[in-house]
């Protein structure tokens, strides 16, 4: 049985847990943070990535606590009990042993041992896991007087590696442990293409876009990208109850993992981009038109239009995003036109930029169309696995179903049945929800 926080706001429509507009200014604010910092002194790229990181989290909770009280966490708790240091200590045992496992799972993997990648992840790693270690005595002390939840997953976890009393379930236990996974995997992945960005957007030579319109267009997607990775490697990083941003349930299926992981590096980039879905040719969509011209003009923006609404997806999710995982509902911004922004749109530019049925010949044109079908249909199998692991939370239906009336994409599923939502069955849900 999971407990959930979700509330709804007004009978009759789905809540949302986060703003757009309160994320958006957020995002705002925090960069501007980030351009003080660089004022002040701060050159380095993963000190101005700390500064994005705290300053997300401080901008957002007291935005949402200022004009969305309703889902605000820090508006949720009141004293609950006295403090109990043998539950802290539990806790603590519980937060060690993690960063143990993770610790040394990276030790073991290959992939985790790349010179390059480890020279970008782990100053931040490990300032990420200092500072965990070093507040989370308060953070305990604090959650154990105010969280309705005496005993949570990590207090009964550590408990039963202290005194080998098993109290946690099944189901508990391999939550925590898929929670943890998401957060080790994408992060460290999150994190160093974060610094990347702020390297190429900081260090920029503005004096290469005149009279450069390819300049332009690229300096134009990395900041779309650089928009989404400034939420996505803040959603891994900040996962608190306290915030209410705390992961309710992680995917607890196999197909599901598979679907997400296979398009995020190494799977994607050493593996099926170059041997299963090599869709794109070294000629694209440049080549159609002469450089600057009105219609190259046109068919950029459409490109970087597709980008940003991608990118605003992430935004919409705030500091709560997060691959495989159930961390309240969001339906504003993008997600206010289609259950999918960013999978829909982001397969969308890759049409635009590839154009596989024009740049190639013959045969060719013909192969490297179904290939890049292929890659949206991975999206396809990610679309269809999260709704079912979201379909387990009746705001989520709750959600879907009015999208089946009002997505602007309702017609598609008029004509392919298949991409209408449809409920689970009673019986069908992967776990109970109560509230």
């Amino acid at each position: 049985m999971i407990r959930d926080s979700y509330r709804p706001l007004s009978p009759g429509r789905a809540a949302s847990e986060t703003s757009f507009w309160i994320n958006l200014a957020a995002l705002a604010l925090s960069l501007g943070a980030v351009w003080l910092g660089r004022r002040l002194g701060f050159a380095s790229p993963d000190a101005m990535f700390v500064v994005m990181l705290v300053s997300l989290l401080v901008f957002s909770v007291a935005l949402e606590t200022l004009f969305h009280p309703k889902t605000c966490g820090l508006l949720r708790f009141r004293l609950e009990r006295p403090l109990s240091w043998r539950r802290v200590a539990f806790r603590e045992v519980a937060l060690i042993a993690t960063f143990l496992a993770i610790g040394f799972v990276y030790w073991l993997l290959p992939m985790f041992g790349d010179r390059q990648m480890v020279s970008h992840y782990r100053p931040f790693l490990m300032l990420f896991v200092t500072a965990l270690m070093l507040l989370s005595v308060p953070y305990f002390c604090l959650m154990d007087r105010i969280d309705p939840e005496e005993e949570d997953v990590l207090c009964r976890i550590g408990r039963a590696i202290v005194t080998r009393r098993r109290t946690v379930t099944r189901f508990e236990l391999g939550n925590y442990v898929r929670s943890w996974a998401v957060k080790a995997f994408w992060l460290s992945l999150m994190q160093p293409a974060m610094v990347d960005k702020f390297k190429l957007l900081i260090y920029y030579p503005v004096s290469r876009l005149e009279g450069n319109p390819m300049e332009w267009y690229l300096v134009a997607t990395t900041v779309c990208f650089g928009i989404d990775l400034c939420y996505a490697s803040a959603g891994y990083a900040l996962n608190f109850k306290l915030f209410n941003t705390h992961t309710r349930t992680a995917e607890p299926t196999l197909t599901g993992w598979l679907a997400a992981i296979s398009c995020y590096w190494p799977f994607w980039g050493i593996l099926l981009s170059p041997y299963f879905f090599k869709y794109a040719r070294a000629v694209q969509w440049e080549s159609l038109f002469d450089n600057g011209s009105v219609m190259w003009w046109i068919w950029a923006a459409a490109i970087i239009l597709l980008e940003l609404i991608y990118a605003l997806a992430t935004v919409a999710a705030g500091i709560r995003f997060s691959n495989l995982t159930y961390r309240g509902l969001w339906n504003t911004g993008p997600y206010r036109w289609t259950k999918h922004p960013a999978y829909v749109f982001k397969g969308l530019s890759w049409w635009l930029i590839s154009v596989p049925f024009i740049v190639n010949d013959g045969a060719d044109a013909l192969k490297c169309t179904l290939l890049l079908i292929g890659v949206n249909l991975i999206y396809y199998a990610r679309a269809k696995t999260e709704e079912r692991h979201l379909s387990n939370y009746p705001e989520y239906v709750e959600y879907a179903l009015e999208m089946n009336e009002r997505s602007i994409f309702r017609w598609c599923a008029k004509l392919i049945p298949a991409l209408k939502y449809v409920p689970p069955k009673e019986g069908a849900r992967l776990f109970e929800v109560s509230q």
